[in-house]
């Protein structure tokens, strides 16, 4: 039998011994490739689902469910949603218990085999579950909760890396920003985050319109991420960063479709720049790149909203009010405010506990 201080590749006395993380992370890309492609191959044959859904009737609508609700068909993937989160949710109740002082390298965990098991069984009955029943957990609960399941994780995750790249300019941050907040989030941020992805993947019918296909390509990507625990990939500071940043990609590709289909105001360059923004003045600083670089991206990304605002031709010519109403840093103001807030309430609980010991 394992003791908890084995990997699958064996024991671990030297990180460089086995490369298989890295394998499971390039086979995490082209698994996320491949799917994706699936998802789009597939996606005629739900066209009988997509004649029957209703036009977009408010902001808060959303379009790809079915006008009647099923109550079988809501079973089933209310089943299938807590199925697999419960099992995620054991696979690392299971490593905490046994995998708390292995040292991240590159091996495979017991952890991640299982991880990566269960994510693919369950990505393939969702496949299924939409190509037979189509509906998602978005028959039943509001849009904004898969929306701020994402934005809860992205704040979560400014707290734990304060320590390596700051919180802005590289500063890092003291109280509530303590070291014993970081080791809080560190220790349970698992279990948030898995809720998260989770959550928002049984949200949304694998159909085919480019913002859901751009949103299941990250999905899969964070997936990977979760799946990589405890090895030195899901520690990798430009993995992060790339995940963290893709927001900026997908979430314009939504603002876009709904301006065009849907006829919804045009903010995606709020949406950019405000993603953008975050890489500039946050998550860049984790890098090891010279200055003369972090002031040409700075440089770069204040052109780009001085362009947004300048009149056509020689700009976007995006209205001046939403200037004045600093529309590029409505995101960063939610996640730093939303990470100061989550940070504070667990400073009140370590401090607590640490002043009752």
């Amino acid at each position: 039998m394992m003791s908890k201080h084995d990997t699958v590749a064996g024991t671990d006395t030297s990180a460089g011994k086995s490369n298989a993380a890295q394998y499971a992370w390039a086979g995490g890309l082209v698994f996320a490739v491949g799917f994706t492609l699936l998802i789009w191959l597939l996606g005629p044959h739900l066209q009988p689902f997509l004649d029957t859904l209703l036009p977009r009737q408010t902001s808060a609508w959303y379009y790809w469910k079915l006008p009647a609700r099923n109550s079988w068909t809501m079973f089933i993937v209310w089943t299938f949603y807590l199925s697999h989160q419960f099992a995620i949710w054991a696979a690392i109740y299971w490593a905490q218990k046994n995998l708390s002082t292995v040292r991240p390298s590159n091996s495979l965990t017991k952890y991640n085999l299982a991880a990566f098991s269960i994510t693919i069984a369950f990505v393939f009955l969702h496949l299924l579950e939409s190509q037979i029943w189509f509906d998602g957990l978005a028959q039943d609960v509001p849009i904004w909760t898969s929306q701020d399941s994402v934005i809860i994780m992205l704040a979560v995750i400014l707290i734990m890396e304060n320590p390596r790249r700051g919180l802005f300019l590289g500063r890092r941050t003291g109280k509530p920003f303590t070291a014993r907040v970081t080791g809080f989030f560190r220790r349970n941020h698992m279990y948030i985050f898995s809720w998260a992805l989770v959550y928002t993947f049984w949200f949304h019918p694998m159909a085919t319109d480019p913002q859901l296909l751009s949103g299941f390509f990250y999905m899969f990507l964070l997936f990977a991420q979760m799946s990589l625990a405890y090895t030195s990939v899901h520690l990798d500071k430009r993995w992060i960063i790339t995940l963290e940043s893709y927001v900026a990609i997908h979430a314009p590709i939504v603002a876009i479709y709904n301006t065009a289909f849907f006829e919804s105001p045009d903010m995606w360059p709020m949406f950019f720049a405000g993603f953008a923004f975050m890489f500039v003045f946050t998550y860049m600083y984790a890098l090891n790149v010279r200055r003369e670089v972090r002031l040409l991206i700075t440089t770069l990304y204040l052109g780009f909203v001085v362009w947004l605002y300048l009149p056509a031709p020689i700009g976007l010519g995006r209205s001046i009010s939403l200037l004045v109403r600093l529309e590029v840093l409505w995101i960063p103001l939610i996640l730093y405010g939303l990470s100061a807030a989550f940070a504070g309430l667990a400073y009140l609980r370590v401090e607590r506990r640490t002043v009752a010991r």
